[in-house]
């Protein structure tokens, strides 16, 4: 029975295999016809036509490149990528391909510079739409698309009831809870980096709101409403971000859904994202009889800046985690700004072509695209030729005004236009009037204690910005600066104060020096000698008249004077080669009855080895960008004579370490360090005094906060081998061992020098 029903399950699951199976098959794989860019004034979209929509796995910004978009499609059919065709756009530099195994591609989009996205569907195509970050909004020109939904809109107001912010692991959702569908409109501006999201035909129930985020790169979010008619009611939303990144917009009936999504997640593509007209669902809603009244008693001005000023005290919805503050390293390397000279344009962008044009139709022309009343003096006169695509209003009539030899100046809303010279003067008799002015002016005396910085370097850095009346007096004892000059002056001094006394930060320095030893030593030796007598006394002379007597004698060294080995009974040996240095010695001595003939042998040996390691560990804390010194060790005496005087002078011969920390913005360290490590070898004197064994390392490193460099590494090998031998005899096989000695000496020395430097917090 058991077996019967296993049988079943093992059916079932081969069956759901096989269907699983079929259904991938068949999925429909997806072309991607053609690609086309397309420039508007708020954002630049890349539309993908195919057979489908693009089944995106993943969109993110390239870690190596930071301002080129990746995106994973899968199932896509092998395909020739086609040449797309560029409509002015001057954010979107490429598109690359990368094909893959399994239907897999990936998009490469190249920008100019990283800006806010996001992906929906249109029909059968995919569009990328980048938002185009703008300085200032400008003056604000909607598409026809917007401007028909917008009438058919009247009279059917929208209120925003309530905004839910919520989070998972993948994403942070906003919903936006509304009593009818809504036409959003979303750009993005700069410093500091926002999305916004403007709500056309909408009221906001509340004054204003703000929600606290601090993840999935939103700071937090605010609302409040932005216009009441004139000509449009608009309820803005805006995000604060922390840098351009990936989200989503979804608008549905009574909901609009913000989406934003982390690296390498998976978008899920909203269906009725799109301000197209095909792609938006108008259905007429009930309002109710008496909604919650709104009073505005003066139509608002369409300004930017509307909700830069808001002030919460208490958000909608607390925080879940406390905001990340900004640490006292980043705030020292942020840049300040003290006084500000270069001019930056910020009109709205716009394009212009004239041949031959007079000079003062065109400046009319730009006054009434800005809003400007326009004065000219009588000497204005010119023409003007120009083709100028996509660029500020106020950058064109800079370049316009310039190659005419014009010059303006802008008071409130009046444009005046001078010639060059004109203007000049009168700034020489205003830059006069002005020094006049201020040297007339009382002279403000003001005290200021350092706490951080030497008032005599600081002196320095704040002469050039005194006046001519100025005058600045240290008083050393107090670390006090006291400056005398007029009220203008004194306010940039103490902007200049603000950032030249600050606490310097510290970094510890540890350095690691790690010698280590090994030595082997081996010798071998071998000493030999022998007497032969032939002699009447002995009774074994020869039968030989002459000769009678014989004395062979192998014992060379007399009695009692050896100079190596150890000496035989005979007084020495013939064939004297022992170990050069020796623990172990073994001596064999023969001889006959008479001991007419004896053979003295002694075998000597050695074999030693050792290791050794030195560890030193220097630790030094310094002030950043201070150089820092430690020494750890002795001091040699060394004396000299010169013209009868003697002279001593101490040679260091111990550890030191100089290091000077630099640290960066991004919280690592650069460090210019010295290591040395001399030892007086005391084994080798000459004249009394010992010499200095060197070991040194001098380099610059970046180091990340706590993180361990090597700086230096010395590894040292000697392998000396040492042969004595009687000459030719020793090459004779086997027998040659007797006349020759061996000694072998190995010795490894290996130095490696760590360093770590750590930020004092």
């Amino acid at each position: 029975m058991k077996r019967k029903k296993y049988l079943q399950v093992i059916s079932f699951l081969c069956v759901l295999s096989l269907i699983s199976g079929y259904a991938s098959y068949n999925e429909p794989a997806v072309n991607i016809n053609n690609i086309s860019i397309r420039s508007e004034n708020l954002s630049t979209k890349i539309i993908f036509e195919g057979n489908s929509i693009l089944p995106i796995r993943s969109s993110y910004f390239s870690k190596e490149n930071p301002s080129t978009i990746v995106i994973d499609l899968d199932n896509i059919k092998a395909f020739q990528a086609p040449v797309f065709e560029k409509d002015n756009n001057f954010i979107v530099k490429d598109v690359k391909f990368e094909k893959g195994d399994a239907g897999h591609l990936r998009i490469f989009i190249d920008l100019t510079k990283k800006v806010p996205y996001r992906i929906y569907p249109s029909q059968k195509n995919t569009i990328v739409e980048l938002n185009i970050v703008k300085k200032t909004l400008g003056k604000m020109q909607l598409s026809n698309d917007i401007q028909k939904l917008l009438e058919g809109r009247k009279g059917s107001p929208i209120y925003l009831k309530k905004i839910d912010v919520s989070e998972n692991q993948e994403s942070l959702c906003v919903k936006a809870k509304l009593t009818n569908q809504v036409i959003p409109l979303v750009f993005a501006l700069d410093n500091p980096l926002r999305l916004v999201v403007d709500l056309y035909g909408t009221y906001f129930s509340q004054s204003h709101a703000n929600y606290p985020i601090h993840k999935f790169g939103v700071k937090s979010l605010r609302a409040a409403q932005f216009q009441v008619s004139n000509p449009n009611t608009i309820t803005r939303l805006v995000f604060d971000l922390e840098e351009a990144q990936f989200y989503s917009l979804d608008s549905l009936d009574n909901e609009l859904v913000i989406s934003f999504f982390k690296e390498k997640s998976t978008p899920n593509l909203p269906q009725l994202s799109s301000i197209e007209t095909e792609t938006i669902k108008i259905e007429p809603e009930k309002i109710p009889s008496k909604p919650e009244p709104i009073v505005h008693e003066k139509p608002q001005p369409a300004k930017e800046e509307a909700l830069e000023n808001i002030r919460i005290p208490k958000p909608s919805i607390p925080s879940k985690s406390n905001p990340v503050s900004s640490t006292v390293q980043e705030e020292q390397f942020k840049p300040k700004t003290i006084a500000e000279t270069e001019e930056k344009y910020t009109g709205e962008i716009l394009s212009l072509k004239f041949k031959d044009a007079d000079l003062r139709d065109v400046i009319l022309y730009l006054g009434d695209f800005a809003n400007l009343n326009v004065v000219f003096d009588p000497e204005v006169r010119g023409t003007v030729t120009c083709n100028l695509e996509n660029v500020p209003w106020d950058q064109a009539l800079d370049i316009i005004l310039r190659i005419n030899k014009m010059g303006k100046t802008i008071e409130r809303n009046v444009l005046r236009i001078a010639p060059v010279n004109v203007l000049m003067r009168e700034q020489e008799d205003q830059r006069k009037l002005q020094v006049s002015k201020e040297l007339a002016g009382p002279i403000i005396v003001k005290t200021y204690t350092l706490s951080y910085s030497k008032a005599k370097d600081v002196q320095s850095l704040l002469k050039t910005k005194l006046s001519d009346l100025g005058e600045i007096i240290i008083d050393e004892r107090t670390n006090t600066l006291i400056i005398s000059d007029v009220e203008e002056r004194i306010d940039l001094l103490e902007k200049l104060l603000s950032v030249f006394d600050t606490p310097t930060p510290q970094v510890s320095i540890e350095a690691r020096i790690v010698e280590a030893t090994s030595t082997f030593i081996r010798n071998l030796g071998i000493q030999w000698g022998w007497r032969g007598i032939a002699d009447p006394f002995y009774g074994n002379q020869t039968s030989l008249q002459f000769p009678n007597k014989a004395l062979v004698d192998g014992a060379l060294i007399p009695q009692g004077i050896v100079t190596k080995g150890i000496g035989g009974p005979l007084g020495g040996y013939a064939i004297n080669l022992p170990a050069p240095a020796f623990t172990t010695a073994l001596a064999f001595s023969f001889g006959n009855v008479l001991d007419t003939f004896r053979l003295d042998l002694a075998l000597s040996a050695l074999e030693t080895s050792g290791s050794g390691r030195i560890i030193s560990a220097p630790t030094v804390t310094t002030q950043n960008n201070k150089e820092a010194e430690i020494i750890q060790g002795r001091q040699i005496p060394v004396q000299t004579v010169a013209n009868f005087t003697v002279t001593t002078r101490y040679v260091n011969a111990a550890l030191e370490l100089k290091a000077t920390p630099q640290i960066t913005a991004e919280g690592t360290i650069i460090m210019y360090i010295e290591i040395r490590n001399n030892a007086a070898d005391f084994a080798n004197l000459v004249n009394g005094i010992p010499p200095i064994t060197t070991q040194s390392a001098k380099t610059t490193v970046m180091v990340p906060d706590g993180g361990t460099t090597v700086i230096g590494g010395i590894y040292r090998t000697e392998d000396s081998i040492t042969h004595e031998r009687v000459p030719f005899i020793h090459k004779i096989p086997i027998l040659g061992n007797l006349f020759r000695s061996f000694a072998r000496t190995k010795q490894n020395r290996e130095l490696i020098i760590f360093i770590t430097p750590r930020i004092i917090k």
